[in-house]
């Protein structure tokens, strides 16, 4: 089957399911992802003086963890960072992509989880919403006139949600989501920075921020991995709420259920 991740920022899916990913793909599926954003303006270095600077930074980093993983095809939309909306617009873009892509499922983050960053819950309220529609011809007509054809997509499967109903063990992929996030170099420092900093404003240090990337975000994937998998009785673990689209999500019970 093939797979379509759509993220709102170029990390997003290794942090969130770069260890279902590369387990799909190793079980012969494909998988494709639409990057919504470069993800531009995340970052504390001023030696960045353009977004587009650091939008081709980040580029760059996304294309080398999808090698990783083993996801050939990397779509960026290139919309703007930190301003997404679920709008009409939004969701007529994705529709558009599903419908060039055809997917059986689509991953994407939760729309339902409390998340800061407002482009987490704007793609996923507009992933939901495109792909509920996305089969209807007489929804965007303008895009069969285009030559697309409609796309019936089967089932939603959100990340970093409130409540999950599958687990994925990864421990035979943990060591592939590991390479693929440090690929995100300019996002790991962003993040050494910004923890520090944080704590410097509560008068706190920690010596976690003075180690290497290399050596802390091992252990704390690691840890995560596991305290996911304690929830389903797995080694290591993703977590996911697998919705299915239309009738599907109220007779699921009856076919079997819903997984990954």
């Amino acid at each position: 089957m093939r797979y379509l991740v759509v993220e709102p920022h170029p990390d997003d899916l290794a942090f969130f399911c770069g260890g279902t990913v590369a387990k799909l793909i190793a079980e012969g599926h494909e998988v494709q992802t639409l990057v919504v954003t470069d993800g531009e303006q995340g970052t504390l270095e001023r030696s960045y003086d353009t977004d587009e600077k650091l939008a081709a930074v980040m580029r760059d980093e996304q294309r080398a963890a999808c090698e990783i993983l083993g996801v050939e095809k990397v779509t960026f939309l290139g919309l703007k960072n930190h301003f997404l909306e679920p709008t009409h617009e939004l969701r007529e873009k994705i529709v558009r992509h599903v419908r060039k892509t055809q997917p059986g499922a689509v991953i994407t983050l939760d729309p339902w989880n409390f998340d800061e960053n407002p482009d987490h819950r704007a793609v996923g309220q507009a992933v939901l919403e495109a792909c509920s529609f996305a089969h209807f011809h007489l929804f965007h007509p303008e895009h069969l006139d285009e030559g697309l054809e409609t796309a019936m997509v089967a089932k939603v499967i959100l990340g970093k949600g409130p409540n999950s109903n599958s687990h994925v063990d990864i421990s035979a992929f943990i060591d592939k989501k590991i390479a693929a996030i440090l690929c995100y170099r300019s996002q790991l420092e962003l993040m050494r920075m910004e923890g520090a900093a944080r704590l410097q404003v509560l008068g706190k240090s920690s010596p976690i921020f003075d180690n290497p990337v290399e050596e802390v975000i091992p252990i704390s994937l690691r840890a995560v991995a596991e305290e996911e998998g304690k929830q389903a009785d797995l080694p290591m673990a993703e977590a996911f709420n697998v919705r299915g689209l239309g009738i599907l999500e109220n007779i699921k019970d009856l076919v079997g259920g819903l997984s990954v």
